[in-house]
């Protein structure tokens, strides 16, 4: 699957989110916050505007930590702004600020570890952004794999970042109906509000899965193959079991 999105902080200005639902966006990711106590200024009114188009939401955070008790300091801010919405997309920290780079890779990815960490621990659902470079250089993405990663690499044809990509920043440069100016623009791969849903996070009221749907986030989650999703499905696992061992995955 592949939705397409935006993401938007104060640089867009005021949008007109009505525009912006007519021309085909379907979700859209807001920034909140950055650093330990800085809001974005159009934050709130994104999100109610946006939420009253029937636009899929997601949230994030610009990270400047250089420490693990940093990074959870910057979270709690950030869960002191977000936590008043539902919202079905991830709330996202992005890595990227060069204050980080004399870091190891070690510590970086511990920061990202302990950021993330803190959202699930509020009944969030985290995700990482990060660029091409940067995951391919100073995060360790085996110690990330159970998170959800949003990749920014700007190209015309498909990205060439050969790890997992459940979110894809294709452009800064994209145009939209309802906002001046250039606008980044996202896909989606994954049906992150069945997922947040299903797993009641976010503040999202939680939703039984069926069948096709554990099914679904099994294959995700574990990269398996349509023949070995049959085998799961009728030579071992009942489905009740199926279903249980996606919502032990979300």
């Amino acid at each position: 699957m592949s939705v397409n999105g935006i993401d938007v902080s104060v640089w867009q200005g005021t949008i007109d989110w009505k525009k912006v639902k007519s021309s085909g966006v379907s979700f859209a990711m807001a920034r909140a916050s950055y650093g330990k106590s800085l809001k974005d200024k159009n934050f709130d009114t994104n999100m109610t505007n946006a939420q009253a188009q029937g636009i899929d939401m997601g949230v994030y955070h610009y990270c400047l930590a250089t420490t693990e008790n940093e990074a959870i300091q910057e979270a709690d801010f950030f869960i002191s702004i977000i936590k008043k919405y539902k919202f079905p997309y991830p709330a996202a920290v992005d890595i990227e600020d060069s204050s980080l780079t004399s870091l190891t890779k070690e510590k970086i990815t511990n920061i990202a570890l302990a950021f993330m960490g803190r959202l699930k621990e509020f009944g969030f659902y985290p995700m990482l952004y990060a660029n091409k470079y940067w995951l391919t250089n100073y995060i360790d993405t085996n110690k990330v794999k159970d998170y959800s990663i949003w990749l920014a690499e700007y190209r015309s044809g498909q990205y060439t970042y050969k790890g997992r990509v459940d979110m894809w920043q294709n452009s800064s440069s994209g145009t939209v109906n309802g906002i001046s100016g250039f606008v980044d623009t996202d896909t989606a791969y994954v049906d992150f509000p069945k997922i947040i849903k299903a797993g009641g996070y976010n503040g999202m009221e939680k939703e039984a899965l069926t069948l096709e749907e554990s099914k679904k986030i099994i294959q995700e989650k574990c990269g398996f193959t349509d023949d070995t999703m049959l085998y799961l499905s009728f030579y071992k696992y009942s489905d009740s079991l199926i279903t249980r061992l996606a919502e032990q995955m979300l």
